[in-house]
């Protein structure tokens, strides 16, 4: 696909009503009654509102040609047919094939993908319900009571978020704890406490070569070997893996080995084996709902008109900020202590996806795409974040999440009062207070600058009947699509990650350097171009060798 540009029709036609729309203030928009109906969309349980955010309908008249001159509905019918948009790799990205029903083909190489995913989840269910019935034991005969993961990025960050988002469902008698930094601190943290007797490691790493993964994974390993001894660590060891031969060579047995396809990338795979620990957690049934969750976006972004369809027009919105209104960041607000991961799981998502400075083809994209994607849960956030939302010299976009129902509510004091201050602050952000409004208030005349919030602010109000395993899965599906969608807009393959692996490449370098000679004319060693590396290595080893530092 080509760059977008302005010889497009659709994307000169925005860029010309951006600048009509220059001095209009969302304080104006917002007391049209004709913007609820049209900007309120229906995702499955979702309802979205995008009524304080820079758009009439002519906006949205206009971001649907960009749409449909993007071709976005052809993207996604290729990417949920297996049709190979990951184009720098050659593969496809079927993470809905993952939460797809069971009577679902999908052929990826003559093999319908879909059976092969529900014997996994079969493997997986069937490990769970050991685990959670006392049932499966290790090497000593002793129960497994606890299970360790390790992994990073889109290995770790989702399972610990939706563990987080989920805990009361958690099984009261097995503990899920997770490693994921290389940082020896966070695997000592980890196991800390924990029998070697009764204790499950779960390693996932799809290539099964990642750096961060495997060092942690050999640490646990001898912790294992020192409690069960070295000929018993098999039973107590899961692959979650894409290289099942390279698991095998490093001591996982078969039969606890559990395949991620080729054709799903980290950030992407919550609803694969990546999900083990949490099924063991939540328990199979959760964990369905979870998919059926996401089964519900996945539907509604195949089956819904443009103007309807929720992550299509998240990810139209998410273009439209960054691209023509030239905001460069997204700000998400959870009012759910238990979903405080959930903006970093959304980090290494949207910015992993479309961070990305050329097109699928290889030209410069030639305009601004994806931003900084940071947060808080509210209400921490609104005395930690909102001082720059309201009052900085940026506009960021927000979005604001909420729930009708309490998880918790001790005397019936904390949710209404929560729902109250996201619905002010999506007032607050849009309307803000003008300098009149603080004279009438009484503020003497010196303070009237300090009191007075521009306001214009654009929010996106997200609300669900409960954080339930279910809407939680339509939460992360969501996201999902319009990432999916903003990456078809600007013509970028959102499956790949190649600036990942630069930083990775020379780490191994580096990391073999530690332990070299250094050279004696003091030159960079291996993999190094920046004359001051050598330096640092030297002081590094200067003051590790003498332990002082």
């Amino acid at each position: 696909m080509n760059p977008p540009d302005e010889s497009s029709a659709a994307w000169a036609a925005l860029a010309a009503h951006r600048d009509d729309l220059v001095g209009t203030h969302l304080r104006d928009l917002v007391g049209d009654a004709d913007r609820i109906g049209l900007l309120t969309l229906e995702v499955a349980d979702l309802r979205l509102d995008l009524s304080r955010q820079p758009l009439t309908a002519t906006t949205v008249d206009l971001l649907v040609d960009l749409a449909t001159e993007r071709e976005v509905g052809r993207f996604v019918e290729r990417m949920l047919s297996g049709e190979p948009v990951n184009s720098t790799e050659g593969r496809p990205a079927l993470h809905t094939a993952l939460r797809a029903p069971r009577d679902t083909t999908i052929e990826v190489g003559g093999a319908d993908v879909v059976a092969a995913v529900h014997e996994n989840l079969e493997r997986m269910a069937y490990l769970a319900r050991r685990i959670r019935s006392g049932e499966m034991v290790g090497a000593t005969g002793t129960p497994i009571d606890s299970v360790v993961a390790l992994g990073v990025g889109g290995s770790h960050l989702g399972p610990a978020m939706v563990s987080e988002a989920l805990a009361d469902l958690a099984h009261p008698e097995v503990e899920l704890r997770f490693s994921s930094n290389l940082d020896g601190t966070d695997l000592v943290d980890a196991l800390r406490g924990l029998d070697p007797v009764s204790t499950l490691v779960v390693v996932s790493s799809k290539s099964f070569t990642t750096a961060e993964t495997l060092i942690a994974a050999s640490g646990a390993r001898a912790w294992l070997a020192d409690g069960v001894g070295s000929d018993g660590v098999g039973r107590h060891l899961v692959a979650v893996t894409g290289a099942p031969d390279r698991a095998g060579q490093w001591g996982v047995s078969p039969e606890m080995i559990f395949p991620v396809p080729q054709w799903v990338g980290g950030r992407f795979s919550l609803a694969s084996a990546t999900g083990l620990a949490l099924m063991v957690s939540i328990g199979p049934e959760s964990f369905g709902e979870l998919l059926g969750g996401m089964r519900a976006v996945d539907e509604h972004l195949a089956g819904t008109p443009f103007a309807a369809n929720g992550p299509v027009m998240l990810g139209l919105l998410d273009v439209w900020h960054r691209s023509f209104l030239e905001a460069d960041s997204l700000a998400v607000v959870p009012y759910s202590s238990r979903l405080t991961r959930f903006p970093s799981f959304l980090q290494q998502l949207m910015m992993e996806s479309l961070g990305k400075r050329v097109t699928a083809e290889g030209s410069p994209v030639g305009v601004p795409t994806g931003g900084v994607v940071w947060g808080a849960p509210g209400t921490d956030g609104q005395h930690a974040i909102f001082q720059y939302l309201h009052q900085g010299t940026g506009s960021v976009p927000c979005d604001l999440i909420g729930f009708m129902r309490p998880g918790h509510d001790p005397g019936g004091a904390h949710h209404d009062m929560l729902v109250a201050n996201l619905l002010a602050q999506a007032e607050a952000l849009a309307v803000g207070h003008t300098p009149e409004e603080a004279e009438a208030e009484g503020t003497p005349p010196e303070l009237v600058p300090h009191r007075t919030m521009p306001g214009n602010r654009p929010s996106t109000v997200i609300l669900a009947p409960e954080l339930s395993p279910s809407v939680l899965g339509q939460l992360i599906a969501l996201y999902e699509h319009r990432t999916v969608v903003a990456a078809a807009l600007w013509g970028i393959n959102p499956f790949d990650q190649w600036g990942v692996e630069l930083g990775k490449t020379l780490a191994r370098h580096f990391g073999r350097w530690m332990e070299a000679e250094p050279a004696d004319d003091g030159t960079p060693g291996p993999g190094a171009r920046d004359g001051s590396i050598s330096d640092l290595i030297g002081y590094y080893r200067r003051l590790r060798d003498r332990g002082d530092g």
